[in-house]
């Protein structure tokens, strides 16, 4: 998939590490949606039918564990990726129902290898 094709959304409280984040992955090509917390995330997720969600885990509203495990378990979304960011180094990866993991602070080369790993699984 071209990253002119691939829409991501991006579900993360810090405004300031999401627009980060945001303005990288709109350089590299990519159509780019925002979410704050997670109910605003499950909002877009189930509305725009991204090809891939990045998700920290520390939300309000609704956290990053919750989020996830909704979007996994909804038709709708079932068969997006997510890709977990987070600064909680003590979390098992496979605890979780993602498709892909990093740990923040991650370099921008990580997080581009990390959505190129599951974007192209998913091809």
């Amino acid at each position: 998939m071209q990253n002119e094709q691939a829409h991501i959304l991006i579900v993360e409280d810090s405004k300031d590490s999401r627009e980060m984040i945001a303005q990288h992955l709109s350089l590299k090509g990519y159509r780019v949606s925002m979410a704050g917390d997670g109910r605003e995330g499950l909002e877009k997720a189930f509305e725009l039918h991204p090809h891939l969600i990045l998700m920290d885990l520390r939300l309000p509203l609704i956290d990053g564990w919750e989020a996830t495990r909704l979007l996994k378990e909804d038709e709708r979304t079932k068969d997006c990726p997510v890709v977990v960011i987070t600064g909680l180094t003590w979390i098992q990866p496979e605890t979780l129902e993602c498709d892909g993991w990093l740990t923040k602070p991650c370099l921008l080369d990580q997080l581009d290898a990390e959505i190129n790993r599951v974007l192209l699984g998913r091809a």
